[in-house]
């Protein structure tokens, strides 16, 4: 009795809509993104920090390649997630 009480007020209840499994796919794959791109750029950063207080101009060097290709890296995962986010 009481259960066919609650199912009748849960039917009564929006429902909360589904995603198909594509859609929960590029949502994690977003999240997933998102994350990676903000440590690359922290570490980018790291990078140029680190490169600016080298006294030794051969590891200063080596620091600011490193923080050069972190941003390029960064720059391609944005435009990637930019072009996934638009369809």
């Amino acid at each position: 009795m009481l259960l066919n009480l609650f199912k009748a007020i849960n039917n009564m209840q929006p429902k909360v809509r589904e995603l198909d499994p594509t859609t929960t796919q590029r949502i994690k794959e977003g999240a997933y993104l998102t994350k990676i791109i903000s440590e690359t750029e922290v570490a980018a950063r790291k990078c140029e920090f680190y490169a600016g207080n080298c006294s030794d101009q051969q590891i200063a060097q080596f620091f600011q390649d490193e923080a050069d290709m972190l941003y390029k890296a960064k720059h391609t995962l944005q435009k990637y997630y930019e072009s996934m986010t638009e369809e």
